[in-house]
């Protein structure tokens, strides 16, 4: 943030602060307590940066442009949860948005987002923690009174000191109350107020809201007592020898080495070799997949760590270092190429489900990585472009999963398939978000009248529980409306055709 002149007093923006934080908590209640995520989401995360912006031009401190651009991402992903209904999706859009607006805080002329480490980014999530000491500093300068020598008034330092211990008393009633029933009984009968537990619980959700955002908003104005230091300035860690790495590196080659050629003899090599040994192809194939995601990632995690600390020679790796890394690479990704040939082969075998579909974005995801990482190596070994590059792409990622739509995707693969195996898992498909309904719909119209029947009942039995919970406006979904318009549809043309019974 960049600091302009004739700042307002401490105590009036610890006021704003605290104001504004109450009212987007007490949003908090209503937009999210019993809904689902659905527009109010976007709104929501809309009215933050509202307050972002509003507390920014009080305290006549300008949002740095870095934050501005994260803006897009932020705007494509919290609308993503009213576009999208797959619970995964939701989840994964719901954490990048909190995520980015973490980001948002933290980014500014001293902290520079290229300019951030693999440590910065990793210690975006626990940034939270640090908003404690603001929240408090907030909650003391909204009471901020002083006598004529400048010492703070007894009154002052009372009413600061009750304020801040009434939510942890609070917080501890509820667990020692929730904890023992005596206790909870004492309580009560030392209160008198019949409370209904659900009003104490949307209470607690108001102050979790509302303190966390105090923190948040005074940690994003607060001044920096230190600059941050860059990666560039940083004292060098110590470096590991030549021979260590290379040891270490070819052992490693030599060994996967082996377990490729494996690959390429059974794997890629036909059903006839893997039947020689006892196995069926379907069989060997299912076997091993996440073995080898596993394998995947400590790899690409010991060739980062190593072209971290192995010396170099001035600024350069070594020959050696190179060529033993460009080798793990692209053994790691014949590696990742067999995982990708087993999971297409148990699909071939089972169908598609989520958990398979995110694991092959996630090798293709991770393959791009080891070329960054490898670009790194050979080309521009400046840490925090690299990091930056990653950061990129994690963004890229999440956006296309969410344009490809993995449910739909899913069961239009899955409804396909039927044409050549004859085999449809209805069940599952029926579990599906209402991302998938438009494409599983159409199992209507398979002529198989067993699996017509049977998802036809799977769709009563799902309108039945299509209520309640996406019943309020703040959860209204793009994905939900639609298909709340084609079971309505479905459902009539159905009760004409008595193809189920409820």
């Amino acid at each position: 943030m960049d600091t302009q002149s004739s700042q307002p007093s401490i105590s009036a923006k610890a006021s704003l602060i605290a104001g504004a934080s109450l009212a987007l908590g007490l949003l908090f209640d209503y937009f999210f307590y019993e809904k689902a995520p659905g527009i109010g989401f976007p709104i929501y995360v809309g009215l933050i940066l509202v307050g972002l912006f509003v507390i920014s031009v009080y305290f006549k401190k300008r949002v740095d442009k870095q934050a501005l651009w994260l803006l897009i991402p932020l705007a494509f992903f919290s609308s993503m949860v009213f576009v999208r209904s797959s619970i995964l999706l939701t989840f994964l859009n719901i954490v990048g948005s909190f995520l980015l607006l973490l980001l948002i805080v933290e980014v500014s002329p001293v902290r520079a987002l290229k300019r951030f480490l693999a440590e910065d980014y990793i210690k975006i999530i626990f940034l939270p923690l640090q908003f404690i000491r603001p929240f408090f500093q907030t909650v003391a300068s909204i009471f901020k009174f002083r006598e004529a020598g400048g010492k703070p008034r007894v009154s002052s330092q009372v009413i600061k000191g009750v304020v801040m211990a009434l939510p942890v008393l609070l917080a501890f009633l509820l667990l020692f109350s929730s904890a023992d029933l005596i206790f909870q009984k004492y309580l009560l009968n030392l209160i008198h107020i019949s409370i209904d537990p659900r009003i104490v619980f949307r209470s607690i959700l108001v102050l979790c809201a509302t303190s966390g955002l105090m923190g948040a908003y005074a940690y994003a104005f607060s001044k920096k007592e230190e600059a941050a230091v860059s990666g560039e300035t940083k004292d060098k860690l110590r470096t590991v020898g030549q021979i260590e790495t290379s040891i270490l590196l070819g052992a490693v080659n030599a060994l996967f080495l082996v377990f490729i050629l494996v690959q390429l003899t059974y794997l890629f090599g036909g059903e006839g070799n893997i039947a020689s040994q006892g196995f069926t192809y379907a069989e060997y194939a299912r076997k091993g997949f996440f073995e080898l995601i596993a394998v995947a990632v400590i790899s690409f995690l010991l060739v980062l760590a190593t072209e971290k600390y192995t010396a170099k020679k001035d600024t350069e790796h070594t020959l050696i270092f190179k060529t033993l890394s460009t080798a793990l690479t692209v053994q790691v990704m014949l590696i990742m190429a067999s995982a990708f040939k087993r999971l297409l082969l148990y699909e071939e075998a089972y169908g598609f489900t989520t958990l398979r579909l995110y694991s092959h974005a996630f090798i293709i995801f991770l393959a791009i990585i080891f070329v960054l990482l490898l670009y790194k190596i050979f080309k521009d070994k400046r840490e925090n472009l690299f990091v930056f590059r990653a950061f990129i792409s994690i963004i890229l990622f999440l956006a296309t999963i969410n344009l490809l739509n993995p449910d739909a995707f899913i069961a239009r693969r899955n409804i396909e398939r039927l044409k050549t195996t004859e085999e449809l898992d209805v069940y599952y498909l029926s579990r599906l978000s209402d991302d998938a309904l438009p494409e599983t719909i159409k199992i209507l119209n398979i002529p198989n009248e067993d699996l017509r029947k049977s998802f036809a009942r799977e769709l009563y039995w799902r309108t039945q529980d299509h209520v309640a919970l996406f019943s309020r406006w703040q959860s209204s979904n793009i994905s939900r409306m639609n298909a709340d318009r084609i079971l309505k549809s479905k459902i009539a043309e159905l009760e004409q055709s008595k193809d189920y019974q409820p």
